[in-house]
């Protein structure tokens, strides 16, 4: 038995009343079954079988109803038909047929001569309304990924330009009917007028391949023991496709079509629909590689490191989503594949790490020194700035605390500080492969080093920081009199030290006044949707733990690489001033639809473009920079 159709594989033991008809056809070898006649060997049927299978016993008492109660199932299921006959009650097997013409397409497999099966073929009485109508045009590209080869079912399959439809059982593979079509094509192409003829249409359209068209036909025409071509792309492909619209043409010109002529007019649809499909399926194929590509080089870029819900929403370089040029399953096979997969005792390319809200992050492995620099550049002003404020208010205050002086518990208070600061920061410094990486950390072209004689650094020599230094500056913002040391005293004597703790109705009070203030969302301007608008986009902008301004502030130092502080300080304003002014003028056209991630990046990419704007070398950090400020402008702009 051929293994690509299986329907012929009945089971005798059975209560399935679809096989049990098929048998009684097969058996009387005819598939208009009489009633009354085959509801007398259902009957009997059951009586020897009910031991094997319980389910017959349906069939012992009134055979005749159940049998006529489940016709109507197998009518919907396309699977048997009753109809009148000579004022007899007739059952139509279908799969008595659907087998019947899977064995004609076993043969034709092997004899390329034999025609495909025609409706014409069926028995006129037979009920042909209750076969499925299928297009080839989208049936064949319907069952290339997933075909039931075990159905009992029996299809019409359609051409179009009035090709006259064929008979194809569902269990029909379609290699199967794809290497058919070639094989008849094929056959007609080994005939002598028929070879010279297309083969001289062939080089004369295609002057620059006669080699690749002697190798065509050498290959696949010309060997007599050849029944398929199997091209999926490449100047065989081109070839074959040309091939199969020069010899439709020719045929689709013929009046009075001969039966051999029309058997080729089929074996050329189904050819070029297939031929269609895999064109398809190579862009599709390509365009997936592309996307990918695309991917890996987005994951590359600042800030280096990604959510997988920033992940799917990656575009292209023409502003398409790449989540939907790949799957599902293909991100998820490439994230698999580049966190798994690496050298040996090696880690993978791209590492995952958790903060603590849950958020998985994908960052390379190449990157994790340019990420953490960054981090802790940032890390550096914001915790300087803070233990600044508040060193500076206790010493206000003639309080001290041990981290002023004690190199331990300064280390303490910077990683609690990173953690509540620059939660990405924190997390990565407490990923699980950081320890590892310390072992792979022997790149001589990096600057920012983790380790040291393999392992991670203080948090003090990360950020750079410096108790004895910050206090200096701490104590050199205070009032004059706390540097006199006998007069600081006695007035240290005197000052209260109590805290002054809110109370609870004053908390709910100050909870009421801010709730007063809160506008009504259901009356909102063009101006307050904006902003609204405008904070929501900042987060695909903004990593987590931070903020625009420290995003601004990092960007601002890749960009701007003048050393003096007055001529340092004078570029930022003039960009942040031509920034506001280019911002003020957009902002006018900008709705609530038009408002999005991409209208933003391409308006700062054209203001980059500008002849002003065009002195600047740094011009990637530069963009960055004026989308984030132009973000910043609309999330503070005021309501109007």
């Amino acid at each position: 038995m051929n293994k690509w159709c299986k329907i012929d594989n009945m089971v005798i033991t059975t209560a399935n009343l679809s096989s049990i008809i098929r048998h009684y056809a097969e058996k009387q070898k005819s598939p208009f079954i009489d009633l009354r006649e085959f509801c007398g060997y259902v009957r009997k049927y059951a009586e020897r079988h009910v031991e094997e299978q319980a389910e017959l016993v349906k069939y012992l008492g009134d055979s005749t109803g159940t049998v006529l109660a489940e016709l109507k199932g197998l009518e919907e299921k396309k699977l048997a038909i009753l109809i009148d006959n000579n004022n007899k009650k007739m059952i139509v097997s279908i799969s008595y047929f659907a087998v019947k013409f899977a064995n004609r397409y076993k043969e034709m497999h092997k004899n390329e001569t034999i025609p495909f099966p025609l409706t014409t073929d069926l028995p006129k009485k037979f009920p042909i309304n209750i076969l499925d109508v299928k297009y080839a045009s989208t049936y064949i590209p319907s069952i290339t990924e997933k075909q039931n080869t075990k159905s009992p079912l029996l299809y019409i399959l359609n051409f179009e330009k009035n090709i006259p439809s064929i008979l194809l059982p569902a269990c029909v593979p379609l290699n199967v009917l794809v290497e058919i079509a070639q094989s008849k094509i094929l056959k007609i192409l080994k005939k002598d007028e028929y070879h010279d003829y297309f083969l001289k249409k062939l080089r004369s359209t295609n002057p620059t391949k006669e080699i690749a068209i002697k190798n065509f036909f050498s290959h696949f025409i010309d060997i007599p023991q050849q029944k398929a071509i199997d091209v999926t792309g490449g100047d065989e492909y081109y070839l074959w496709s040309q091939l199969c619209y020069f010899i439709r043409q020719d045929f689709e010109k013929i009046q009075d079509r001969t039966g051999e002529d029309i058997n080729i007019l089929q074996a050329i649809a189904i050819s070029e629909i297939y031929n269609v499909f895999l064109k398809q399926k190579f862009q599709e194929e390509k365009q997936r590689e592309q996307a990918l590509k695309s991917l890996e080089t987005a994951l590359a870029q600042s800030p280096y490191f990604f959510s997988m819900n920033q992940i799917i929403k990656f575009h292209d370089e023409s502003g398409r989503l790449l989540y939907g040029q790949y799957s599902e399953d293909d991100l998820r096979e490439f994230l698999q594949k580049m966190t798994t997969e690496g050298e040996e005792t090696k880690l993978p390319p791209l590492l995952v790490f958790k903060v603590e809200s849950g958020t998985r992050y994908y960052v390379f492995k190449n990157k994790i020194n340019h990420l953490l620099f960054k981090l802790c550049n940032e890390a550096h002003d914001a915790i300087e700035n803070i233990l600044l404020d508040k060193w500076y208010n206790l010493l206000l205050n003639y309080e001290k605390r041990p981290e002023m002086t004690d190199t331990n518990k300064f280390e303490e208070c910077l990683h609690t500080l990173v953690e509540s600061v620059s939660p990405v920061l924190h997390s990565l410094l407490n990923a699980n492969f950081i320890t590892l990486l310390g072992y792979e950390d022997d790149d001589p072209t990096i600057t920012f080093h983790l380790f040291s004689n393999g392992k991670l650094l203080p948090y003090r020599e990360l950020l750079m920081l410096n108790n004895s230094h910050i206090l200096s500056k701490a104590k050199a913002r205070l009032p004059f009199i706390y540097s006199l040391p006998i007069i600081s005293w006695i007035v240290s004597l005197f000052r209260s030290k109590k805290k002054v703790k809110t109370s609870y109705a004053d908390k709910q009070i100050k909870k009421e006044e801010e709730e007063s203030h809160v506008p009504s969302t259901s009356k909102l301007s063009k101006q307050e949707i904006l902003v609204a608008k405008a904070k929501e986009i900042s987060a695909d902008f903004v990593p987590e733990g931070s903020t625009i301004d420290r995003e601004l502030d990092y960007l601002n130092k890749q960009w701007n690489k003048l050393i003096t502080h007055e001529a340092n300080m004078n570029l930022t304003e003039d960009v942040n001033a031509l920034i506001r002014d280019y911002t003020r003028r957009v902002s006018k056209t900008l709705t609530e639809s038009t408002f999005t991630k991409e209208r933003i990046k391409n308006l700062a990419e054209a203001l980059v473009k500008t002849p002003n704007m065009q002195k600047i070398r740094e011009e990637k950090a530069l963009t960055e920079y004026v989308t984030l400020y132009m973000i910043r402008l609309l999330c503070n702009a005021p309501k109007k």
